[in-house]
């Protein structure tokens, strides 16, 4: 019974510490400046540096 009571406290805190992290990226917009500053500009380089050879015939 110990062992059960020690992953459910254990399943718990983990359960918290990921709301306190979400919810703070939440709070702060966090999630839109990673968007803004590192996702968008390597997306940007990666379709920047594909050949484009589309022609109307």
């Amino acid at each position: 019974m110990k062992n059960v009571a020690k992953i459910g406290g254990k399943l718990a805190m983990f359960a918290f510490l990921a709301f306190i992290g979400t919810f703070t990226l939440y709070i702060t917009n966090g999630e839109n400046k990673l968007i803004y500053y590192v996702i968008r500009p390597l997306l940007n380089k990666h379709y920047d540096s594909q050949v484009r050879d589309r022609r109307i015939v």
